[in-house]
């Protein structure tokens, strides 16, 4: 599995030259995986790092695309509406969110789209993109098979099928090994607007990415996250401000983390490679790097986990 981080900022993106080297795209991240059939790509969120994603994917001949949005705030939406995949009919689309006082992603673009605050109307492009409103994240499991391609199902289904050892139905008289698939599950994050945290476990590899972006700090660590963020390779963690700021210079309360409860977390659920995102437009290169220390100044002697900051177009291999 290979994880690209096509955005890192968060709230705006940014361009000076204090910010070189971190980038300054919004919320982009790309999952490849060879459970993924020819032609597919995976991406979570669609900040302005969508528009390099998708560049570089339809160089590649992407013939369908799998948009998994976090929420629906502009950083996370914004470049979807700049780049050249919606308003491309004959290319396949799912996109897929929470329900969040009765928006789900379909309103959500017919709502971002409507004149005067968009050049195209959603009713124009929207024939070739299939919505996928899922009201209750955690209710649910999202498979990708290479031959079989997309499937949802209850979790209650997919933890029956996990047990019995048996090919799931995919439908059309079509069943697939779980062990050939790449399993995507949800759980609630605390922004506090209904946020959704991924986790993309490649099952023929055992290996596990968890994008936990627009997290607020938790004095206390909900059993069902523990187990949710246990067993992940590589966790990418929203770190936007320092412990300093979120205590004394009025960010309780914004919905983004620390390197105080990144370290908490890491310890919790045994993760061992954590990366920063989501970095504050007002953050310059040296001001993330100094998150990443104040974490590491965090760490016990021989506590063997890996801190760094997330950077636009960095690959990580998983």
């Amino acid at each position: 599995m290979e994880v690209i981080a096509w955005g890192t900022r968060g709230s705006l993106p940014v361009a000076n030259s204090g910010m070189v080297q971190t980038g300054g795209n919004t919320t982009c991240y790309e999952v490849r995986s060879a459970c993924l059939p020819p032609g597919v790509h995976v991406v979570v969120d669609g900040g302005t790092g969508f528009l390099p994603f998708a560049t570089e994917a339809l160089r590649l001949e992407m013939a369908e695309l799998h948009l998994f949005h976090t929420h629906y705030h502009h950083d996370h939406t914004q470049g979807v509406l700049i780049a050249p995949p919606i308003f491309m009919p004959h290319l396949g689309m799912h996109i897929y969110g929470t329900k969040d006082r009765s928006f789900g992603p379909k309103q959500v673009y017919e709502r971002i789209m409507e004149p005067p605050f968009h050049p195209v109307s959603f009713g124009a492009i929207s024939q070739h993109i299939c919505f996928h409103a899922i009201e209750i994240p955690p209710t649910r499991v999202i498979l990708i098979h290479p031959l079989g391609g997309q499937h949802i199902l209850e979790k209650e289904r997919y933890l029956h099928w996990q047990a019995a050892k048996k090919p799931i139905p995919f439908g059309h008289g079509h069943a697939y090994p779980l062990d050939e698939c790449l399993v995507i599950l949800m759980h609630w994050t605390e922004h506090p607007e209904r946020t959704i945290t991924y986790r993309f476990e490649e099952r023929p590899t055992g290996r596990v990415f968890v994008l936990l972006t627009d997290e607020e700090v938790r004095a206390g660590i909900p059993t069902s996250l523990i187990e949710f963020l246990t067993g992940a390779s590589l966790l990418i963690q929203d770190v936007q401000y320092s412990q300093e700021e979120y205590e004394s210079g009025g960010k309780a309360g914004f919905g983004h983390g620390t390197p105080e409860y990144a370290v908490r977390l890491a310890r919790a659920t045994g993760i061992e490679r954590i990366g920063f995102t989501h970095h504050d437009p007002h953050s310059a290169d040296g001001r993330i790097s100094a998150l990443v220390t104040e974490g590491q100044a965090l760490l016990k002697t021989g506590e063997g986990l890996e801190l760094f900051a997330c950077k636009d177009y960095d690959r990580y291999q998983i």
